[in-house]
């Protein structure tokens, strides 16, 4: 494959990993937002009309106290040595919680390139997809799942990366990206672990090889330091 084939289909697969990750971990708003009041703050609180009513409710003289604010209060002369500051109620200082530890997220990527370059056929692609246990699903690509929860993703080279199977009669790719968002709900040695044996299985069943993110033949070494690398991550995060 020559050198401008590999910048393009890196350049896309790069832009599909990334529109999928972006959209995955977007933040959103929580179900108990409100647009803010026109000042910018918080939208002012409207008190209920019966406890707006209540406030001005007419009230005898016999109800309020000297400082005309509530009931009549009986008053007590302090004991012989005992200090107004023991008199007044103990205020409890408010508890803050610790704030939660920022985990700092790791993208893994394998790629997968037919070695002549020449395109994938799409049944032959699906076919092996499925053997490898992978769903296809969100985003019309393929993910191993762990549960609900994705471990990593399956998607095409070409943008806008999809893999539908009801067009894999008529579809064919270069190749296809492997990625991972870590952290997942499995551990982040055995992602890469599932990650690298089902990009070197679809590679044997697709006349590929298998590359790590620089271009470069993902070897038995090549994986060895990668995963030196998701060692030190876990480790770093509080994961290992």
């Amino acid at each position: 494959m020559s050198a401008l084939q590999w910048a393009l289909l890196v350049l896309g697969a790069a832009a599909v990993v990334a529109i999928y990750l972006t959209s995955r971990s977007g933040n959103r708003l929580p179900k108990d937002w409100a647009p803010p009041g026109a000042s910018g703050g918080r939208p002012a609180v409207k008190l209920p009309a019966q406890d707006q009513a209540d406030l001005f409710e007419s009230k005898s003289k016999s109800e309020f106290d000297e400082f005309g604010v509530g009931r009549p209060r009986k008053r007590t002369a302090p004991e012989l040595g005992q200090s107004e500051a023991a008199q007044a109620p103990q205020r409890s200082e408010p508890t803050l919680d610790a704030p939660k530890k920022v985990i700092e997220e790791k993208i893994l990527t394998l790629l997968i390139a037919e070695r002549s370059g020449a395109p994938i056929p799409g049944v032959q692609l699906h076919a092996a997809l499925v053997a490898q246990g992978l769903q296809y699903g969100e985003r019309k690509i393929y993910h191993r799942l762990d549960g609900e929860q994705v471990v990593f993703s399956v998607a095409s080279l070409i943008k806008p990366g999809t893999l539908d199977p009801a067009e894999q009669a008529g579809f064919s790719t270069r190749g296809l990206s492997v990625f991972a968002l870590l952290p997942t709900s499995v551990a982040p040695r055995k992602v890469l672990q599932d990650m690298a044996d089902t990009a070197r299985a679809l590679a044997q069943a697709l006349n590929a090889e298998v590359f790590d993110a620089g271009k470069q033949v993902f070897t038995a070494d090549a994986q060895r330091v990668l995963a030196a690398e998701v060692e030190a991550w876990a480790k770093r995060n509080g994961l290992g």
